[in-house]
């Protein structure tokens, strides 16, 4: 039997903000994805989802109409993909690979398609970093290297309790784009370090690598 997870607390400890009012937001087409998600995933769709949540500032959240180019708190994922997983009766980070090799397929052969068009690998993986720094208004682009089938690339500015998400979602991205733009193989690797604090919060920086031939 899968072991479902537990669900977080609403808010993180130490948070300088009431739920659903942090400094850190990402487009609601992030949000737009889970409502679609369930609708064509779960049976009863996504109003059977609503019923399993039992917090209800997330409910309302969650249930709200989403515009795909506005900033809304991403904060709340860390217990919406719980939430998610326990819907599912999957364990969250099988959940999570599932759910993101979903989105990333539909992302990419749709509103990100353009990343594509480019005609190499290379090119592909270079770009990357700004589909993330365009999804969240708090992600910082650093230094980026390029080279033989090969990139290291830097995002700071990121709360620590989304660093588990983003590194499945990083991943999962450049995996199924670089693909997508011809290469046969691909290797993703992510660490995080310190990058100070904001809203109580500890901040970190991601170095993404991808390699591929």
């Amino acid at each position: 039997m899968s072991r479902v997870p537990p669900v977080p607390a609403l808010l993180p400890p130490n948070a300088a903000f009431r739920f659903g009012e942090s400094p850190f937001h990402a487009k609601g087409v992030l949000y737009i994805g889970t409502q679609s998600f369930f609708e064509a995933n779960l049976q009863g769709g996504f109003a059977r989802f609503l019923e399993g949540i039992e917090q209800p500032e997330l409910r309302a959240f969650i249930s709200q109409k989403f515009l795909a180019g506005s900033w809304y708190d991403v904060m709340p994922v860390p217990a919406l993909i719980a939430v998610e997983a326990r819907a599912l009766g999957m364990p969250l980070d099988s959940y999570l690979l599932h759910r993101t090799r979903w989105q990333a397929t539909k992302d990419l052969s749709g509103v990100y398609g353009w990343v594509l068009k480019v005609a190499t690998p290379a090119a592909v993986a270079a770009r990357l970093p700004r589909i993330f720094a365009q999804m969240f208004d708090f992600a910082v682009i650093g230094e980026q290297q390029v080279e033989h089938e090969h990139t290291t690339a830097f995002l700071g500015g990121i709360p620590d309790p989304l660093v588990p998400w983003l590194t499945n979602g990083i991943s999962v991205y450049a995996d199924t784009a670089v693909k997508l733009a011809g290469a046969r193989k691909v290797e993703v690797a992510i660490a995080s370090e310190p990058d100070g604090t904001n809203a109580g919060l500890a901040l970190r920086k991601m170095r993404i690598e991808v390699a591929w031939k």
